[in-house]
């Protein structure tokens, strides 16, 4: 009978699993990718969710043809990660002769699925010999114009592709809001509308070409607590919400990737690999993806060494596929291992769970083209494309700051009598100007690496002024100089110069080898620049910083009369700060991070909560004893969004078409919620052409959950003749204004009677007097409606999901519904957050199965619909809670019925010879039955 009762209960459970309808494969040959998913075996199924390392595929520094029959044509693995091996830097047509091998391979073991190869091209196809190289992220980020993004990731795929590779993962969707973490400089910067905007012009860019881009890293990996790589992310939910989802809901909606992957970190104390939340609730449900999502490297074996979440491999594939959606391994422990695991999984717990990965690989797979043409051999195929290089270089060129210019030092007039000093670590190197991930992983270890670019003493040896170069100290701050200019610190150059031109900044780096515990720029180098102003008495100082994040340089802007920051521009660099220092290049960069001045992190990021503030003396001296009793904003070196231009720009006729804005709650017919236009004029006041950035800024007057001290809500670059001026706008939705509320740490909500000021430019500051600054501004809902947030998202939740069609019921009557059952007695109006949480828990979870995900909602949360209801609010609807109750049992118990009618008699059998044995069992275990009679039965 115990036996019969189990089998029933599984047949339950069997029915309700079986139920689950996945609709995230829409392929564009549905057919086709149903034809080829039903031919292929459990075993099929395994490896096409592996991705091996390209250096399993070598022998003897040759590609082993035995080892591509055995991984693609006995074992069918489903992609490869191509990595340089061994340091080797391979063109085009290396990469596309191994594709087409393995491609051909499959079609001999008539494996039905080709293998799809993944590569990070992440600032072109920086893995390629000959390839255009492109700026950083962070660079193009600082351009302010997301044309740039869209080229780069065009480019990027375009070259990618003639390899015969067409996965590129980038971009890093990220914030870079620690500057201590070593990853900075692949991110857009630290503002989430920013990375939002750059983000998804940069996958539109890839994916135009015909290639997959890959958001990464999901989520909250760019936010350390330590600025370590892979250190846990502390990240409050409230604050993981408001900032840090943002660019990926924005990426979502405006780019729709094709892959994902997910991150080394932990969020919340659960690693992102075993992280139910992030991982599915998060980008499953409240995103929508639907495309493939990749663990980073080696992740899911992470989870036992690194995590130490995981006792065993087994145990670690079973919480990455029982408490995520990820589908496909980066590089497992080893093959067996990933199969075994897997294999142990299937038979344990659910065959289904590999099933939807496997449909999402394929759907990539077809988006791509893949089944529809068959990659051919093309030696003589080559990336050498001078338009890529020309792009390139104008990139990094409009990517360079100009964060100083004392008393207009800049530009210097070309003149052969002119004496220019080029000295400093970072003067003679192509690679420290472009950074990791530059032919290497960890970045090119040698310039003879490269195809094409010039530093920034080549570059200056070739102009009409008369140059002479030094090292002065290594990239360590050093005597002992690692570059090919002159060794010696030319005493004598720099005595008789009239500019010196002292480049400076890091090592190259990425991932956790670039870990730092000091953001101070190396202390040799900081003495360096203060002995060069000692001994250059008469010169002018110009410092160029080459880096990958912003690191303390202390004394140095002391000691200099212009600054440029030129982060990672790339290969051409050298030109490019030639073409700004001679003037022949306006410069228009403008930071995409905060740069601070202070270790303790002080007013980074620039959307700090306005109670995240400092201290300083009365006489504003910052060496005086303390205690200091002036409450005061963080001080910063150069504030999100500065930069200089040699020439200026004057803002005026600031003006808004009204001083409030309406919400409308739920609207559905053609009355939508209301805006505010602001509108400033800028005029180009100065003697050239130039390219202003115009920002608009949001200042809350206060709000429920502590405001920000300002957020960013709109930018646009503008080019100006001299004399001219334009008029820019900005159109304020009410999308704008919303924030995570008190009640609720995740939804978005908008705060009635609240006031706010709109700010316009980089420096603008509405928290004190400022004339670039709007009046105080209302936001209000429209007369005679009540906005209550909870009922709002929890009338679209269930719309979402078919649960209102149902009850015939429109979205409008649910809201109604929802505000009337408010009462004074309650602390939350309306159903409440709780009951939102509730139903979204139930809506947004692939553990209920869709079909009775409705009525799952009025049994596990409550019935909202049924008690004291009246007809002006829901029409024909006839159910009650007790109706549901009996439909639902009626329909399980046929169910069970049906199928205990069906199975029982193959079952019958095998119970009858276990009859014994469990009597046995349960015997002894409940002591009904004695040792010796169990030796006699």
């Amino acid at each position: 009978m115990r036996s019969e009762a189990i089998f029933i209960v599984t047949c339950v459970t069997t029915l309700l699993l079986l139920a689950t309808d996945i609709n995230a494969f829409q392929g564009v040959n549905k057919k086709r990718l149903d034809k080829i998913f039903d031919s292929l075996s459990v075993e099929d199924k395994i490896y096409q969710m592996a991705q091996i390392d390209f250096s399993l595929l070598f022998e003897d520094e040759q590609i082993d043809q035995r080892k591509l029959e055995y991984y693609f044509g006995e074992l069918g693995i489903g992609s490869l990660l191509v990595v340089p091996y061994r340091q080797n830097f391979y063109n085009a047509s290396f990469y596309r002769s191994v594709m087409v091998a393995i491609q051909n391979v499959t079609k001999t073991y008539n494996r039905r699925v080709p293998v799809i190869a993944g590569i990070d091209s992440v600032h072109g196809a920086n893995y390629y010999r000959d390839a255009a190289i492109f700026p950083q992220q962070l660079n193009i980020a600082a351009t302010f114009n997301e044309t740039n993004a869209r080229v780069a990731g065009s480019f990027a795929a375009r070259d990618t592709l003639k390899g015969g590779i067409n996965w590129l993962f980038s971009p890093i969707i990220g914030l870079g809001s620690n500057p201590l973490w070593s990853r900075i400089y692949e991110t857009f910067g630290e503002d989430p509308y920013v990375v939002g905007k750059f983000a998804s012009e940069l996958v539109n860019g890839i994916q135009s070409e015909g290639a997959a881009a890959c958001g990464k890293h999901f989520v909250g990996y760019s936010h350390p607590k330590t600025g370590h790589d892979r250190s846990p992310s502390w990240i409050p939910r409230r604050h993981l919400y408001q900032y840090f989802v943002k660019p990926w809901q924005a990426v979502m909606e405006n780019a729709k990737p094709l892959t994902v992957m997910e991150s080394y970190t932990e969020y919340d104390g659960v690693p992102n690999i075993a992280n139910y939340e992030s991982l599915r609730s998060l980008l499953r449900f409240e995103l929508g993806f639907d495309g493939l999502l990749v663990t980073d490297y080696q992740e899911i074996e992470n989870l036992i060494g690194f995590h130490r979440v995981a006792a065993n491999v087994d145990e670690a594939v079973k919480i990455s596929l029982q408490e995520t959606s990820v589908d496909m391994s980066m590089v497992p422990f080893n093959v067996d291992g990933w199969f075994q695991g897997v294999s142990k999984f299937i038979n344990d717990y659910n065959k289904d769970r590999i099933d939807e990965s496997v449909k999402r690989i394929l759907q990539v797979k077809d988006s791509l083209g893949m089944f529809d043409a068959d990659l051919e051999i093309s030696p003589d195929i080559t990336v050498v494309d001078t338009t890529g290089f020309d792009e390139a270089h104008a990139m990094a060129t409009q990517s360079i700051i100009l964060a100083k210019n004392k008393e207009n030092v800049l530009p210097i007039k070309l003149d052969p009598k002119v004496k220019i000093h080029v000295t400093g670590p970072t003067s003679d190197s192509i690679k420290y100007q472009s950074g990791g991930w530059t032919v290497e992983w960890q970045g090119a270890s040698t310039d003879e690496l490269f195809s094409f670019g010039e530093s920034v003493a080549d570059a200056f040896k070739g102009s009409e002024w008369d140059v002479s170069t030094s090292c002065g100290v290594n990239i360590l701050g050093d005597s002992d100089c690692d570059t090919q200019t002159d060794l010696s610190f030319n005493e004598n150059a720099l005595q008789n110069a009239d500019y010196v031109v002292v480049c400076i900044g890091e090592e190259n780096y990425t991932e956790k080898p670039g870990d730092i515990r000091d953001l101070k720029l190396p202390q040799g180098q900081i003495e360096y620049v203060k002995r060069v102003r000692e001994v250059a008495m008469k010169a002018k100082i110009i410092v160029v910083f080459f880096g990958g994040r912003p690191r303390l340089l202390d004394s140095i802007p002391d000691n200099a009369d212009a600054i440029l920051i030129a982060f990672l521009p790339g290969p051409t660099a050298g030109r490019s700060i030639l073409e700004i220092v001679n003037g022949s290049t306006n410069p228009s960069a403008r930071l995409p991070i905060t740069y601070p001045k202070y270790q303790d992190g002080g007013g980074v990021p620039y959307y700090s909560q306005v109670s995240d503030q400092c201290t300083k003396s009365v006489s504003g001296n910052p060496h005086e004893p303390l205690p200091h009793w002036i409450y005061s904003k963080c001080e910063v070196l150069y504030p999100f969004g500065h930069g200089l231009s040699y020439t200026t720009f004057t803002y005026s006729n600031l003006a808004i078409s009204k001083n409030f804005i309406e919400y409308i709650p739920l609207s559905t017919d053609n009355k939508k919620s209301d805006s505010i236009v602001v509108t400033v004029d800028i005029q180009n006041t100065g003697n050239r052409m130039g390219d202003e950035i115009c920002y608009f800024f949001i200042f809350d007057e206060s709000r429920h959950v502590t405001p920000e001290y300002k957020r960013l809500i709109g930018f646009e670059r503008v080019s100006l003749d001299v004399r001219q001026k334009k008029t820019i706008s900005l159109v304020v939705s009410t999308d704008m204004l919303n924030y995570i509320g008190p009640h609720d740490d995740k939804h978005r909500i908008l705060q009635m009677g609240q006031r706010f000021r709109v700010g316009v430019g980089a420096y603008t500051d509405c928290r004190n007097e400022d004339e670039l600054c709007t009046e105080a501004l209302l936001l209000d809902v429209e007369k005679g409606i009540e906005y209550i947030p909870s009922c709002e998202y929890a009338c679209k939740s269930l719309d979402s999901k078919g649960c209102l069609s149902e009850q015939r019921m429109t979205i409008k009557q649910c809201y109604n519904l929802c505000k009337d059952s408010s009462s004074p007695n309650t602390n939350e109006s309306g159903w409440g957050w709780n009951y939102v949480s509730c139903i979204e828990s139930v809506l947004y979870n692939d553990r209920w199965p869709d079909a009775n995900q409705c009525n799952t909602v009025n049994i596990m949360c409550r019935n909202v619909f049924a008690p004291n209801r009246s007809k002006s609010q829901i029409t024909n609807v006839e159910e009650t809670e007790e109706d549901i109750r009996r439909t639902i049992l009626a329909a399980v118990l046929a169910g069970v019925f049906g199928t205990i009618t069906i199975m029982y008699p193959f079952f019958k059998v095998e119970l009858k010879k276990k009859s014994h044995q469990a009597r046995d069992k349960s015997g002894i275990e409940f002591g009904l039955i004695s040792q010796k009679e169990n030796e006699l039965i």
